[in-house]
């Protein structure tokens, strides 16, 4: 059995599903504490703190979208500012939370959490840093994410969020009308408030019944495949050392919290010591065949550093064995790549796929151990391996 499976084996028997802030995800990550400092890598945490899942914001987001459509509905044009103010408060949480731009999760209860550390030396002078980062927690299923569903998943995304910019020009302009003077008006914007009233009521329905009726998932890809990875390659650099090249391994928590807050985190601290280094995020490969990430997020799209896209360009050219392309994370998903993009890092992402553009069980409850190859697993960690032996531009 592969070396990376292995561990993916031991990682799902022993701790199963992940959840953000919870016990589980501080005992694994002790457990890779110990691991590792029993092959002498120097490891520590960063503590910090974040909301514990997704569904309040975006809940919240839902409410005042569909308050701003009943009030709407009122013969109160007093009300109808109000309605105004409620959907504009909403579109800045919606494009927060989709951009990363803002963060949103603030205004929410935030519960201790921590990024997993490790630094492998180099062999002689340091030359080249290089940054692999994977996450631990994992997601609660919900039905966006169904098998039959989530093919369209960045589609949908997009038409909500057209319908719900259209939502907040209606409110306005329904609060305006009074002034307008313009006797259709006031219809025209009830009609596109209706529908987006009609789309956020919609998720509502989803994030309560995802509440209610669905569990955590066992999260073997997402993401126990790039966790038992990155452990893998550092457990291997502890014995070989790269020359002139520093290797930081970086283990984070609640990236399925709806914003990525241990790779923000970790970016607010050691980004100043990493501006030059370069960023390897690790997701999802367990299943496929791997594929770099160029572009992620939207309002606008995060894209993965030049440097990097040509670097991954050159390690798919000079192996093709690696059967590596690209790719991207649809509409409204993000990866731990995501501040790195937003700040201009050096940093691009990686996960497997077997469709294009959606990686197989995506937060769903077969992403189980027993849907992961140990083949596939393999030939990420191989990937891994090829680009930190590279010089820094994807050649030998």
């Amino acid at each position: 059995m592969h070396e990376a499976y292995q561990n993916l084996t031991a990682l799902i028997h022993a701790f199963g599903a992940r959840p953000a802030t919870t016990e589980s995800e501080s005992r694994l990550r002790e457990y890779l504490h110990r691991r590792l400092r029993e092959r002498g890598l120097t490891v520590f945490e960063q503590p910090f703190r974040s909301v514990a899942s997704l569904t309040p914001a975006w809940l919240t987001v839902s409410v005042l979208f569909v308050a701003s459509a009943v009030l709407g509905c009122l013969s109160a044009p007093a009300l109808w500012w109000v309605g105004a103010g409620s959907s504009l408060a909403a579109m800045a949480m919606f494009w927060g939370l989709v951009s990363g731009r803002w963060d949103v999760m603030r205004l929410f209860p935030q519960r201790e959490s921590a990024n997993l550390i490790a630094v492998v030396p180099a062999q002689g002078e340091v030359r080249r840093r290089v940054v692999l980062m994977a996450h631990i927690d994992s997601q609660r299923a919900a039905l966006m994410w169904h098998p039959r569903h989530v093919r369209a998943f960045g589609r949908n995304f997009q038409l909500q969020t057209g319908v719900l910019a259209a939502h907040t020009l209606g409110a306005l302009l329904l609060a305006l009308s009074p002034l307008l003077g313009l006797a259709w008006l006031p219809a025209l914007a009830r009609a596109v408030m209706t529908l987006g009233g009609l789309v956020a009521l919609y998720g509502m329905g989803l994030l309560l019944h995802r509440e209610r009726f669905l569990p955590w998932v066992q999260g073997a890809n997402d993401n126990g495949s790039g966790t038992a990875a990155l452990l893998t390659v550092l457990e291997r650099l502890a014995d070989a050392p790269l020359p002139h090249t520093e290797v930081w391994g970086v283990f984070t928590g609640c990236e399925e919290v709806g914003r990525p807050n241990g790779a923000f985190a970790f970016e607010r601290e050691y980004g100043h010591q990493l501006r030059d280094a370069e960023f390897l995020i690790i997701d999802h490969i367990g299943l496929g065949e791997p594929r770099y990430l160029v572009e992620e997020a939207m309002l606008p799209r995060a894209r993965a550093h030049p440097d990097m896209v040509r670097s991954m360009e050159c390690l798919a050219t000079a192996r093709p064995d690696l059967c590596l392309q690209p790719s991207a994370v649809p509409h409204g998903a993000y990866t731990d790549a995501l501040p790195f993009y937003l700040r201009g890092y050096r940093a691009i992402a990686m996960w497997c796929e077997i469709e294009k553009g959606v990686p197989p069980h995506w937060h769903w409850i077969t992403d189980t151990l027993e849907h992961v190859s140990a083949s596939d697993l393999q030939r990420a960690v191989a990937v891994i391996e090829a680009f930190l032996q590279t010089s820094g531009s994807g050649r030998p």
